[in-house]
């Protein structure tokens, strides 16, 4: 995904401070606080830690996709996913610590070393290796692999989490109700709130790039995360949350299409 990134898109989040202010207030405030709402209803603390990471992590690439397809404003979804990616190995150890510190035991600077290594080195270079491959040839047309990449990687861990969960599920059947109710409704509060907020100060673009950009979740960061970090219990949540994820996702998009933009709220 840091190949789909460029230095020239970071900088336009200094034409548009509002709206990408808005972006990292939803994406590393609400969010983790929505999450931390929810949690509470579940009763094993692996999960709760794994449900509150979805709202820590920074917005999905695949935002930008859905932005552009609604006529939404691209260069805004392409800021946010910007800046979430590069801020996010200094606030995900800082959100971890401070909402789920009394449940589990947080090592913020490990944490924040293993996000320094697997999100902003890999951004960085990727973005750097933009810059030069820009110089010699059209990278246009090759962009669309990069997301399409990203998801199957995805959903390969989205399966190593399932499988060494299923032992544990089975002997903790009681579990799976709360898990599956608390995972089922984080995504459409997340882009509800994205879009009741970004429709009273942005225009009908801005809107459709801000509910996306702030009510996906990278997911497979999260998943990366719970299973170096915390363990296969907390990573559960994480796996099953890509299915929710993307049911929200294509019922905004009906959503956006059938009002021509609007909500009905």
């Amino acid at each position: 995904m840091g190949f789909t990134i460029t230095f020239r898109s970071f900088a336009l989040a200094l034409r548009d401070l509002k709206g990408f202010s808005v972006g990292m207030l939803l994406n590393f405030v609400i969010a983790p606080l929505i999450c931390f709402a929810i949690a509470l209803a579940v009763p094993q603390r692996e999960m709760v830690v794994g449900l509150i990471l979805i709202g820590a992590v920074p917005c999905a690439g695949m935002a930008i996709v859905w932005a552009g397809l609604l006529d939404g404003n691209a260069p805004l979804a392409v800021v946010i996913n910007t800046g979430t990616m590069i801020f996010a190995p200094f606030f995900i150890p800082l959100i971890m610590l401070l909402l789920v510190g009394s449940y589990v035991k947080i090592n913020a600077l490990a944490m924040f070393l293993n996000l320094i290594y697997t999100i902003l080195i890999p951004v960085i270079v990727g973005m750097l290796l933009r810059e030069f491959a820009e110089k010699r040839v059209d990278v246009k047309k090759y962009l669309p692999l990069c997301p399409a990449i990203s998801a199957i990687c995805a959903v390969f861990l989205m399966f190593i989490a399932v499988n060494t969960s299923v032992p544990v599920i089975l002997k903790n059947l009681n579990l799976l109700p709360p898990l599956l109710a608390a995972t089922a409704v984080i995504f459409p509060i997340l882009f509800t709130f994205a879009y009741l907020l970004s429709s009273r100060l942005f225009d009908k673009a801005k809107n459709v790039a801000i509910t996306y950009s702030c009510g996906m979740k990278n997911l497979p960061i999260a998943l990366a995360i719970a299973i170096m970090s915390f363990g296969t219990l907390t990573a559960l949540p994480v796996a099953v949350a890509f299915a929710f994820q993307m049911l929200t996702a294509v019922a905004f998009y009906r959503i956006y299409r059938v009002k021509g933009g609007g909500l009905c709220v």
